[in-house]
């Protein structure tokens, strides 16, 4: 090991055993609090391991390639780095990350200042249009609002057979489901106010204001809020749920500027170039080979479609959102893309990724329930093509920072942190070091019922390791 390994090493190792547990910290300082994300790292992760290898290498190049909501860009930029890429395959961290780290102008503060006060001036009106069809649904034709088949199946053929009847055009966002999701008051207003970010000529001051919008999306949508995954409310609250869209709007909104007013002020220094990209980490074909000094990354636990469902998380965002770079068909399919969603079915295989580890651990998880061993094989197959990809991308003595959680599958701990290890090593990888730290906040409950048995619990997820590796 070289003498900036061993400072390195040394270094993380005589830190205090909490150091990493930062249980005063939030992940909403700054422009880190724009919009909430499932499953967040805490900044000041990034921030530390920032400052401490910065000590040692001079980092010019920095990646994340899960970056999920962009903190360890917007880290990158508070300690100046000179080039900084991200990529994700969920669009709406694409747009969160862009918004994020992009640095807006007084002039591009004023437009959204301006176009606050333009949608202020058609509040009344468009409540009142909201009120006149949202009582044209409920008691004109008597229809439940809380029901699947209806109002919740069929919402674009009331909405249009209204507007036809009033002899007024009215363009909305269409999906599948969209009433069962939102009441009729509630589609109104949030198109409304839609159509007036459309307005907005400035591409990053209407992505700032789209960036508001997609978390009053999900406080006014029927989504049982503060769940990853996608639940509606229960029937008799949806009945009674009467959100004040316009308020919700302009109060996220606020903040965010207020937000981006104190980034503003962070970064006055800065001169990072950020690229961001919504690109696939198993490819990364947008960040150039042989580029990058370090890593900091956290990828997705394994467990994308079920606990830490970010395509659940995002799709009534999205759908609203309309983005270029997706389809509602995409977006219906996100976590089907992530790590992990395309099934392996090899169990011949499981040897070829080279992580005694994992073998080992596949085979007493095969003996309860083979499918989930394949589910389980199929994550890591993923996450292999991942680490090689990501190799290839760094210069010669680069670090890769991973956080990584180790979940339990039918009762056994898979140990990602040592698979990682185990493969990293035939693509040129060393492993430095590891070191701990506890999951304070956390948002999913600490048991669980994964056998679905009557009184089995088993403790969620309450810690995470960070892996060093380096490319020599």
């Amino acid at each position: 090991m070289g003498n900036i390994d061993l400072l390195l090493k040394n270094e993380f190792e005589n830190l205090p055993l909490d150091f990493w547990d930062f249980k005063e910290s939030t992940t909403r300082d700054l422009t880190h609090g724009l919009h909430y994300y499932p499953a967040t790292m805490v900044y000041p992760i990034s921030q530390n391991i920032l400052k401490i290898v910065n000590k040692h290498v001079d980092i010019k190049t920095l990646m994340d390639p899960f970056m999920g909501s962009g903190t360890v860009l917007v880290e990158g930029m508070l300690d100046n780095v000179s080039q900084i890429y991200g990529t994700d395959l969920n669009p709406l961290a694409v747009l969160m990350s862009k918004v994020k780290t992009t640095i807006l102008s007084e002039e591009q503060l004023s437009i959204i200042e301006e176009f606050k006060k333009k949608l202020k001036s058609i509040e009344e009106k468009s409540n009142q249009v909201a009120d006149d069809f949202d009582n044209y649904i409920k008691n004109d034709l008597n229809l439940d609002i809380t029901a699947k088949t209806g109002w919740g199946d069929s919402a674009d053929k009331y909405i249009n057979d209204y507007f036809k009847n009033k002899n007024r055009k009215f363009n909305y966002q269409s999906f599948s489901n969209l009433g069962f999701w939102f009441t009729p008051r509630v589609i109104i207003l949030l198109q409304t106010i839609k159509n007036q970010i459309k307005q907005v000529t400035d591409l990053n001051a209407q992505n700032f204001t789209l960036l508001a919008f997609s978390e009053t999306v999900r406080i006014v949508s029927n989504t049982r809020n503060g769940e990853f995954k996608l639940f509606r409310m229960k029937a008799e609250k949806v009945a009674s749920f009467m959100p004040n869209v316009f308020a919700e709007f302009y109060k996220i909104l606020d903040r965010n500027v207020a937000k981006m007013q104190d980034f503003i002020k962070a970064c006055s220094q800065t001169k990072s170039k950020v690229t961001i990209s919504f690109d696939d980490t198993r490819k990364l074909e947008t960040v150039p080979d042989n580029s990058v000094d370090l890593v900091i990354t956290s990828p997705p636990y394994g467990d994308s479609r079920t606990t830490v469902a970010y395509g659940q998380f995002s799709r009534l965002s999205l759908q609203w959102l309309d983005l270029d770079y997706t389809t509602q068909q995409e977006v219906s399919n996100i976590d089907k893309n992530l790590l992990g969603g395309k099934p392996y079915t090899h169990k011949e295989q499981w040897s070829f990724l080279q992580s005694q580890t994992l073998v080992a651990t596949l085979e007493k998880i095969a003996e309860k329930d083979m499918f989930r061993a394949d589910d389980v094989f199929s994550f890591y197959v993923d996450l292999d093509k991942c680490l090689y990809s990501i190799t290839k991308k760094m210069t010669k003595n680069s670090y890769q920072f991973w956080v990584v959680g180790n979940r339990t599958v039918k009762l056994e701990k898979l140990l990602t942190d040592k698979i990682i290890e185990e493969m990293s090593v035939k693509y040129g990888l060393k492993h430095l070091f590891s070191f701990n730290r506890k999951i304070i906040n956390k948002v999913m409950p600490s048991v669980n019922s994964p056998t679905n048995e009557v009184g089995a619990r088993v403790k969620t997820m309450t810690a995470e390791t960070v892996v060093v590796l380096k490319k020599e």
